[in-house]
């Protein structure tokens, strides 16, 4: 097993093509890389490029807030099926999540942005840091044409995990992060690979999905909107980054 380190990156940054760069992470990492995913495009382009790397072998997880749209659940059932494969499940711990909604509400996202990010916390940072306790390697879908507050990111970024005192590194990888959706779409149609249905659904007056989270706050986007327009969508006048907590820019 490699360390986590700049000399690493240089040797897989060496790795241009996705296919060949998630099977040397698999061949290096085996159990402890992993595909984080939400059921966006980007994330079924990767698992099917890690199928193909490394078999069904390499781990898949996603981060369950018990408010995703059915139709993300039924993807997570067909993806599943077509690879053979489990997709593992990380939930928000009951405790942390029973106090927050006693204490603000079940609609608590509606009140504040600091709120917002409360509820965003709990429901998927809590639950992704359970999985990544078990991982050294975390893949994501992260795509620099996703947002201005993403346009910068790389393939390769070394965070620090766990608490005070007991932190350590992770390689952070976004292996198609210089892809447009069009590749993402164009990838997807020539393998044939399961997508969500509300990603393909064109709605009237030009609206439809584009970036999919809990079903309480991801509406859809008109035409002329920017693509995370439709994610808590009441602070589009004060706030044009609007991130969940997972993917923060770099300080």
């Amino acid at each position: 097993m490699s360390l986590i380190n700049n000399e690493l990156i240089a040797e897989l940054n060496a790795i241009q093509q996705p296919g060949p760069l998630l099977a040397e992470l698999y061949r290096r990492y085996r159990d402890r890389v992993a595909i984080g995913t939400s059921g966006q495009l980007t994330g079924c382009a990767l698992i099917d490029l890690a199928y193909k790397a490394a078999g069904a072998k390499m781990r898949v997880f996603t981060n369950d807030t018990y408010r995703l749209f059915p139709e993300t659940y039924n993807l997570f059932n067909q993806l599943e099926k077509h690879y053979r494969m489990k997709i593992e499940r990380f939930t928000p711990p009951e405790l942390e999540l029973k106090a927050m909604v006693q204490q603000y509400g079940e609609y608590l996202f509606f009140d504040s942005k600091e709120r917002q990010e409360l509820c965003c916390h709990v429901r998927k940072v809590l639950p992704n840091n359970k999985a990544l306790d078990t991982l050294d390697v975390w893949i994501t879908g992260l795509r620099a044409d996703q947002s201005k507050a993403r346009a910068g990111v790389g393939r390769f970024e070394i965070i620090q995990h766990g608490l005070e005192g007991k932190k350590r590194p992770i390689l952070k990888v976004a292996p198609l992060a210089s892809w447009t959706e069009a590749q993402v779409r164009d990838y997807l149609k020539a393998n044939k690979v399961p997508v969500h249905k509300l990603l393909d659904v064109k709605l009237p007056g030009g609206y439809y999905y584009e970036s999919l989270g809990c079903i309480l706050c991801t509406t859809p986007i008109g035409p002329n909107e920017p693509r995370r327009a439709g994610r808590w969508r009441w602070f589009n006048s004060s706030d044009e980054n609007k991130e969940c907590g997972l993917h923060l820019p770099p300080k």
